[in-house]
């Protein structure tokens, strides 16, 4: 049972404080994350400007219905009760303090029915010169956030009933149960942004390690961690560019400690991958953007030593008056799928290859992220050796089809549920 404090103020004046305080040993606790929301006041892109900037350069968010999404996300969760709800980095489009502000606000709703909010930043969310407002169909900067100010705007989001802090960086010690902690660790490197562009690089600083080995030390032998991070420890996504910079150190780190699952962000689809270092097994689990098809949360139960997580969509269909939530799976489906393959025509088309072909990989492309990206890697196989034109395709297996190849390789795993034994 969540324990609740009332303030003497608070209960005089009539409102309801929510403060979380930690399960009891041996209790059951639940916990719903998404990640990436990319969330954008809608005040920032009511000018044509910003569909214009989608139909260039979209991944696949359905940014245009953020708003949406964002508001049938926090309704969700307060029908469904977890005791946290965590949103693992890039909770904005770009870093736009008025989109930080009313995040922020919507997240309060959740306190506001005893859910406990916890949040970390991704490389979007702080010190981003690409802060755009998008309002009058024109493009104006945005005002933008250094991470004192995060702290501040997301304080009960985490902060403020943080364990424990790291001086160096944004990361803090939450503690779930008597037996769960979840260290939230800032992974990104955002003193490296440019005047140009936000630094995607990711880091566990060495501070933070240090940081992280002194509360440890703290730790009841008998009490779990989960380690939640934006930025993936292993190469979960197809690219090593998405992982840590110095990853062999942090998973030295992670072996010395015994720490056994990391759950992050930041590629968008939802895949884990387990690997054996030296003395334990170690999973990392990515996590889906809530913005990109099929608009799914995952749910995280810890019990007894035992994590078992679950993907659920939201199930959008008629949550709003506009047509296009009429038939809001069809119709989303449809938009990732154009949207998510928009700028790789190119990538399939030369005079050596078949239109037929490059035709027939541009649309295998879009059925491939549709799996992927919901955490149904395990379909890609069949997807790719199952597809007619297979023989052709083979051909280019080390030219225009070679990510396919590797995406079978790399997203081979049911994502959408997993059951782990922390000790």
């Amino acid at each position: 049972m969540k324990k609740l404090i009332i303030l003497v103020l608070v209960i005089l004046t009539g409102c309801h404080s929510f403060v979380y305080t930690p399960e009891n040993k041996g209790d059951e606790v639940v916990i719903a994350m998404t990640t990436d929301i990319h969330y954008i006041d809608p005040s920032l892109k009511d000018g044509k400007t910003f569909k214009e900037s989608l139909d260039k350069g979209s991944d696949g968010k359905l940014s245009i219905y953020i708003e949406e999404l964002t508001d049938a996300f926090i309704e969700k969760m307060i029908k469904i009760s977890p005791d946290i709800v965590i949103i693992d980095g890039d909770l904005t489009y770009n870093g736009e303090k008025l989109s930080h502000e009313t995040l922020a606000s919507k997240l309060q709703k959740l306190k506001d029915h005893d859910i406990q909010p916890l949040v970390i930043p991704g490389n979007h969310d702080i010190r981003n010169i690409m802060a755009y407002d998008y309002r009058d169909d024109n493009i104006y900067y945005s005002d933008w956030i250094e991470a004192d100010t995060f702290k501040e705007i997301y304080k009960d989001a985490g902060y403020s009933e943080a364990l424990s802090y790291d001086d160096s960086t944004l990361s803090y010690l939450f503690e779930a149960s008597e037996d769960l902690w979840l260290f939230m660790l800032d992974s990104n490197t955002y003193e490296k942004n440019t005047g140009f562009a936000p630094s995607s690089v990711g880091e566990i600083k060495e501070s933070t390690m240090a940081w992280m080995s002194k509360e440890l030390e703290k730790k009841d032998p008998d009490t779990d961690v989960i380690v939640f991070m934006h930025h993936p420890v292993f190469d979960i996504g197809g690219a090593q560019s998405y992982v840590i910079d110095n990853d062999m150190e942090f998973i030295d780190f992670l072996n010395d400690h015994d720490l056994k699952l990391s759950i992050s962000g930041h590629i968008h689809a939802q895949n884990y991958m387990t690997k054996a270092l030296d003395d334990i097994e170690h999973t990392d689990f990515g996590l889906s953007s809530l913005a990109v098809y099929d608009h799914q949360y995952t749910t995280l139960t810890y019990k007894d030593h035992k994590v078992d997580l679950k993907a659920t969509d939201l199930d959008l269909e008629g949550y709003s008056d506009d047509p296009f939530f009429t038939d809001f799976d069809t119709n989303a489906r449809a938009y990732f799928k154009e949207y998510s393959t928009n700028r790789l025509v190119g990538q399939y088309t030369g005079e050596d290859i078949a239109k037929e072909v490059s035709d027939a990989l541009y649309d295998l492309k879009g059925e491939f992220n549709i799996a992927l990206f919901s955490g149904e890697g395990y379909k890609l196989y069949d997807l790719l050796h199952d597809h007619p034109l297979y023989s052709d395709i083979e051909k280019y297996q080390d030219t225009y089809a070679k990510s396919f190849f590797q995406d079978v390789k790399t997203f081979d795993v049911d994502a959408t549920k997993l059951s782990i034994v922390l000790k």
